[in-house]
């Protein structure tokens, strides 16, 4: 499918958004049916692709064809049914909303949430929402993820610390606790690169090629890099027009110094409270301080272990650890093991 036919597709309302829109009474029909939880406030949701490709609800256009190979996919793309109610819920996957025109009027764990064209938001497992009822001119499609999606190898992908790692690697936690979101604001300088990636995405989807599931999954790997990437650079921007140093020049300095930089060094040297700056760092990365200051160590701990023969103090010691005690705690939680172990382990290879 080429791009200009997706567009042309994708406007028009369907049968069922002409008849929700003549008939508003029954915009709710289909939760109600399909989503009967005894009367309670919170409708519990999971993805059933086959049913909901079956009676055409929530797809992008009327006639549509969805092959079983693209929903074996682990994500699920669809479009928001215009003129229809969506009551309260909780689902149990990850879903993804991107704003293609007009807006998305939504409340997310009691909060009002207003997205406009070019924004996107990322809702955890559980995280409790509902979106109020699109119009005509609001186009929002949902990308509906199987939390095994978000492995290891994919998290991995992503070079740097940023809320967006955290935010996936929480998601792929079984002990933690999940109802959270992020949002990623629209940005003028990559608005059309993303526009053009989320409908390359749908034709890939809608359309599938030679090669189809590995095309998605590149193009999906790319649309998370670029939105780990949209959130820094909004980041930056707010602390530049707050005249104040860039996030990024923050983070690299405690990166290059983390042997020995402390909070109030580090504030000190760049004009902030350190209350400030530590919550500062906390909302750019997902870290507090100390565990960022940890993360850095810790990646370089592991690094010598592997590539040099030191003593285990030594590279302790070396990297900002001067309690062996602490340091033996700390590479347990953050490798899993001891650190003759993981030498060992990797040596070995």
């Amino acid at each position: 499918m080429k791009i200009e036919e997706l567009r042309s597709r994708i406007t028009p309302l369907t049968k069922k958004e002409q008849y929700y829109k003549s008939h508003p009474k029954h915009s709710g029909d289909y939760i109600e049916k399909h989503y009967n939880n005894d009367n309670e406030k919170l409708i519990q949701m999971t993805i059933d692709r086959y049913k909901a490709t079956k009676e055409k609800h929530a797809l992008f256009y009327d006639g549509q064809i969805i092959t079983d190979e693209v929903l074996s996919f682990p994500i699920y793309c669809s479009k928001q049914t215009r003129y229809s109610f969506v009551p309260l819920h909780v689902r149990s996957y990850v879903e993804m909303k991107y704003v293609y025109s007009g807006h998305c009027y939504a409340i997310v764990n009691d909060k009002e949430v207003i997205l406009h064209a070019g924004d996107m938001i990322l809702l955890d497992v559980n995280s409790k929402h509902t979106v109020l009822m699109p119009t005509e001119n609001d186009i929002i499609f949902n990308f509906q993820m199987d939390r095994s999606y978000f492995s290891d190898s994919f998290i991995s992908k992503f070079s740097s610390v940023n809320p967006i790692v955290t935010f996936l690697t929480n998601i792929i936690d079984q002990k933690a606790q999940h109802n959270d979101y992020i949002i990623f604001n629209n940005r003028e300088d990559d608005h059309d690169y993303v526009v053009r990636l989320i409908e390359m995405i749908l034709c890939e989807y809608l359309d599938p090629s030679l090669f189809a599931i590995s095309i998605l999954d590149s193009y999906f790997s790319l649309l998370f890099i670029k939105m780990a990437q949209r959130y820094q650079m909004n980041m930056e921007q707010q602390f530049k027009e707050n005249n104040k140093s860039y996030m990024t020049e923050i983070i690299q300095y405690i990166e290059q110094h983390y042997q020995d930089c402390t909070l109030m060094e580090t504030a000190e040297k760049y004009g902030y409270n350190p209350d400030y700056l530590s919550r500062a760092i906390q909302k750019a990365t997902g870290y507090t301080f100390k565990k960022l200051v940890n993360y850095y160590r810790m990646e370089a701990v592991g690094k010598e272990l592997i590539s040099t023969n030191k003593p285990i103090y030594l590279i302790a010691q070396e990297n900002g650890f001067s309690n062996l005690n602490y340091f033996y705690k700390k590479f347990n939680v953050y490798f899993g093991g001891f650190p003759a172990d993981y030498r060992k382990q990797f040596q070995a290879k």
